[in-house]
């Protein structure tokens, strides 16, 4: 269970609401039910008490689902004979974005929109605008012309500059810098994030290397609505086009965005990786830890990237890319393999060359 010290604790709800959230109305297969049974909370499998629920989404956890004691068990379809009688199987297509669903309710980002708040140590210039139910934390810097909508949360020691436009139901953790940035809806943007600094343009001199001009930065960084950004993520402003990441699009911690990247929806990148500048990942590309995307080529939309890859030119949509440079994964594996071969082959040449070495 969720430690209340951290996170805040909502419940206990009913079967029923519970269904309800996760799409199901009173269906819950064949079993004799209690649409009325109260559940304290989500836990996992060898965690959860019967008045908690759990999920099973991975065959690897098939003993702790035989000992669980969790009062109910999100499941797919095809396993749910393996929950034990003292739980009640419920049927989800997706077991995990389920549990998603059910631990949101149960620990909610924050409370219920109340009074705007603004700690005495914050500053907030005159001219910015808060709308009802905004919380700023201690020694927060809100600056000319900010707007932050209803409801938005704006954590300690972060630093909003002039201009910035930022959404309702907005979180901002401790430490956050955005400046040249217009923030959508239900944005949540982790610890340390640095969102619109100028993004590296240079003119380079190639005769003396004294003298290199700095390209003024004149866009901005545009973020759709439930966008999440992790800690430390850097996201550049454009260089005059914008830096643009559409809704529904996750990054992890410690990313680099560099100017003009444009992010469409849904896009989900891992993190340790670096997007250069004036890319262009359509709908929907999932980008693996530790990746690299060279600048002005266009990833399409559905790409899977594997982990510690590099793509280095433009790929069609539903490309599945892996290695250094970034390939199609069938061929890669056909290169890996043909490689174990040559490698395996050299070493058989060699323990024959040293058996008639020695024996003759």
């Amino acid at each position: 269970m969720a430690d209340k010290r951290f996170f805040l604790a909502a419940g206990p709800f009913s079967l029923g609401r519970l269904l309800f959230e996760v799409g199901l109305g009173d269906d819950v297969g064949d079993q004799a039910h209690d649409m009325g049974q109260r559940f304290t909370g989500v836990a996992a499998l060898d965690a959860a008490g019967p008045d908690q629920i759990s999920f099973f989404h991975n065959r690897q956890y098939g003993q702790a689902l035989a000992r669980t004691g969790a009062g109910a068990v999100l499941i797919h379809a095809r396993e749910a004979h393996r929950v034990p009688e003292n739980s009640l199987a419920v049927i989800v297509a997706d077991p995990y974005r389920a549990f998603g669903q059910l631990a949101s309710l149960f620990h909610p980002v924050h409370t219920e929109r109340g009074q705007t708040s603004v700690h005495p140590t914050a500053f907030v210039d005159p001219s910015a605008m808060l709308d009802p139910g905004v919380h700023i934390g201690p020694f927060a810097c809100i600056g000319e012309r900010v707007s932050v909508g209803a409801g938005s949360v704006v954590g300690g020691h972060c630093l909003i500059e002039a201009g910035v436009e930022m959404g309702e139901n907005c979180v901002l953790e401790g430490h956050c810098t955005l400046s040249h940035a217009l923030i959508g809806h239900g944005v949540y943007v982790k610890s340390g994030a640095r969102i619109g600094q100028g993004g590296f343009g240079w003119a380079l001199d190639h005769s003396s290397q004294l003298d290199h001009q700095r390209i003024p930065q004149l866009g901005r960084v545009v973020i759709g609505d439930h966008v999440e950004i992790g800690a430390n993520t850097t996201i550049d402003r454009g260089a005059g086009p914008d830096t643009v990441i559409e809704p529904g699009t996750v990054i992890d911690n410690q990313c680099q965005i560099a100017h003009n990247v444009r992010m469409g929806r849904g896009c989900v990148v891992a993190g340790h990786s670096a997007i250069a500048g004036s890319a262009t990942l359509e709908d929907g590309v999932l980008i693996g830890g530790c990746c690299a995307v060279l600048g002005h080529l266009t990833v399409g939309a559905g790409t899977q990237v594997h982990a510690k890859s590099s793509v280095t030119k433009s790929c069609p949509a539903g490309s599945v890319l892996r290695g250094v440079p970034a390939r199609d994964h069938r061929l890669y594996l056909r290169e890996e393999a043909a490689q174990r071969l040559k490698d395996r082959k050299g070493a058989q040449d060699a323990l024959d060359k040293e058996r008639h070495q020695t024996y003759g």
